[in-house]
């Protein structure tokens, strides 16, 4: 997946060919490392990887958390935070809300609905530094939520540096 997007140092894929769900949400196949201070140089992209269709009032959300570990149970929303020095200097009290979700796309189809073509860019954003660091986070992952059945439509995603 990582040479079809040339141009771009990859870190680490968080998806590769991935299925999107049908009617509920996954993890990405993956957690990337992203260690501590980023410079704010730290990149995801999501592409379709085949044609996408979501249909009228159908919904494609793709969210994004954080870890402090490789492993599933460390996961949170970034949200709320102090103070956002980078590690040990971090101070402050991080405000948490079980609830609170990063979606980096919240789409709900209109009347026409909404297509990508393989290869298409789906969304983009910069990993959130300061608030990362103040969370203590080394790991990121996205999550896919539909609404429809989209699991042979298909997604890649990956964590990038920019120069």
């Amino acid at each position: 997946m990582a040479n079809a997007y040339h141009g771009k140092i990859i870190v680490g894929e968080l998806s590769d060919a991935q299925d999107l769900p049908s009617t509920t949400s996954v993890d990405s196949d993956a957690m990337v490392f992203i260690g501590e201070c980023t410079n704010a140089g730290l990149w995801i992209d999501v592409y379709a990887n085949t044609a996408i269709t979501i249909a009228n009032t159908f919904v494609l959300h793709i969210g994004l958390q954080g870890f402090t570990a490789d492993t599933a149970a460390s996961a949170t929303s970034p949200h709320s935070i102090a103070n956002a020095g980078c590690k040990p200097h971090a101070t402050g009290t991080v405000l948490t809300e079980g609830t609170a979700h990063y979606y980096i796309m919240h789409m709900t189809a209109g009347t026409a609905g909404v297509t990508w073509t393989a290869g298409d860019l789906i969304t983009q954003c910069a990993i959130p530094e300061d608030m990362f660091r103040a969370l203590s986070y080394d790991y990121v992952q996205l999550f896919y939520t539909t609404t429809a059945n989209e699991s042979s439509e298909l997604v890649d995603a990956f964590v990038y540096t920019k120069v």
